[in-house]
Order: structure tokens, then C-alpha cells, then sequence
């Protein structure tokens, strides 16, 4: 046996970690493709790779939901009921 293996109490040296492992990309979450979450038009930049997915998703965007206010709902006018007609007799 070599004196190397003889010693274990050495650390092995660090593994190089490639460019693709060292950085890995989020998938939208609803067209499933990889993106970069600063190019992302989406508000939700860390869900959605575009603004088109978040509103196809969602049903709404995240920055119109900011930007919408509360309408009260209008009552019908209540319309007069019609008196019935009096039934004449014969």
C-alpha cells in the first residue's frame, strides 16, 4: 500500500461545480419553461416567466389587483308593483 491511502484523515479535494449547477433556473409554473426571473415581466417574477402566464393563470394580474378599487354594487330601483285589475262581473 502507498503511503496515500494509507491516510485518511485528509480532505479530498473540492469537485468543480459547472456553470449549470452552480446557477439554477426557476420553471414557470404554468407553461413549464425555464426562464430568468429578472427578464420575467411578471410581477410574481419568481412563479411566472411572463406577464401573458400570471394573468392566463391567475385570471388577473397581480399589479391590476393593486390597482383596483372596491365598487359598491347598485341596488335596482324597486319598481311599483301593479295593482291587479279589478274582474268584472258578468
Amino acid at each position: 500500500m502507498s503511503a496515500i491511502t494509507d491516510n485518511h484523515d485528509e480532505k479530498s479535494p473540492p469537485q468543480v461545480l459547472r456553470d449549470s449547477e452552480l446557477v439554477t433556473m426557476p420553471r414557470c409554473a404554468r407553461c413549464n419553461l425555464t426562464y430568468m426571473p429578472s427578464k420575467s415581466t411578471s410581477a410574481l417574477r419568481l412563479t411566472y416567466c411572463s406577464f401573458l402566464c400570471e394573468l392566463g393563470d391567475l385570471g388577473f394580474s397581480i399589479v391590476g389587483l393593486e390597482h383596483m378599487e372596491l365598487q359598491k354594487k347598485q341596488q335596482p330601483d324597486a319598481l311599483p308593483v301593479p295593482e291587479p285589475e279589478p274582474l268584472a262581473i258578468d
